[in-house]
């Protein structure tokens, strides 16, 4: 007898679970929860409730204090849309502000600016030192020691004085970094010399857009010859001893100037 023929294919049909149906009342709720979300978001974006209430400027300076607290009230209310609260204290746009600070403030070399849950913003500036001035016109104007114009000088004390090179407008620069260092050192080290006041760093020649060589007018009525190859903190030395062994204070008065360009060699001439 014959047995019947059976497909390895062959398997006894399983039934599919059936699907559970969706809680439709928690998917409702679920829904309910995210538009409230959202709605509250959107409430404390555009709402008062977290705006701005004050701008703490961290100067000495008063006037310079309201200067910088009015403008940046002008920019975040300028910067201020329906679809775009600036008003508010976390969704304020700090690097704009700091950015346009910065631009109208040449005299401010940066800027911290931290939020308050208080709804205050702090403003902690530190500002660039002074070098020099720059005269024109009867009006003197500060440069940093990066060779920037940083603005109108309305300090009463005096400071050497910067001359022969263009005045360019507030916030551009007057030299390089290169060339305000090497100036910043010649004031610094000669001005340790207690027979030396510097009151002017007069440019006397250039190439192309670089400082070559300069004079320094003294106070006592001489000047002295320096270029950029000199090595400054060696001269210094040299001239001290010169001072000491070949010019008394009497001679020192007859001067008309003190040429240090050559490196172990002191030249002078009296008038």
């Amino acid at each position: 007898m014959k047995k019947s023929y059976i497909p390895k294919t062959y398997g006894r049909y399983k039934s599919k679970p059936a699907k559970s149906k969706p809680n439709r009342l928690l998917l409702f709720l679920q829904i309910i929860v995210i538009l409230a979300l959202m709605a509250g978001i959107v409430y404390l974006a555009y709402s008062p409730v977290l705006d701005l209430v004050e701008i703490n400027v961290r100067v000495e300076d008063e006037n310079l204090k309201r200067e910088i607290k009015s403008k940046s009230e002008d920019l975040i209310n300028s910067q201020n849309y329906w679809w775009y609260n600036n008003k508010n204290i976390f969704l304020l746009r700090a690097d704009k502000l700091e950015q346009y600070l910065l631009k109208e403030f040449p005299q401010i070399k940066s800027i911290i600016i931290k939020r308050s849950l208080n709804r205050e913003l702090d403003l902690e500036i530190s500002f660039r030192t002074i070098l020099l001035t720059m005269c024109e016109n009867e009006n003197c104007y500060n440069i940093s020691e990066d060779g920037l114009n940083i603005g109108l000088r309305l300090e009463p004390d005096p400071i050497a004085r910067l001359s022969g090179l263009t005045l360019k407008a507030k916030g551009d620069s007057i030299m390089s970094p290169r060339e305000a260092q090497w100036i910043k050192t010649i004031l610094q080290e000669y001005s340790k010399i207690e027979e030396i006041k510097i009151s002017e760093i007069a440019v006397q020649q250039k190439s192309g857009d670089f400082i070559v060589r300069v004079f320094v007018y003294t106070e006592q009525g001489y000047y002295i010859m320096l270029d950029l190859d000199t090595d400054v903190l060696y001269q210094v030395e040299v001239l001290k001893q010169v001072f000491k062994s070949q010019l008394n204070p009497d001679q020192r008065s007859r001067l008309e100037y003190i040429d240090l360009r050559i490196k172990d060699r002191v030249y002078y001439k009296f008038k």
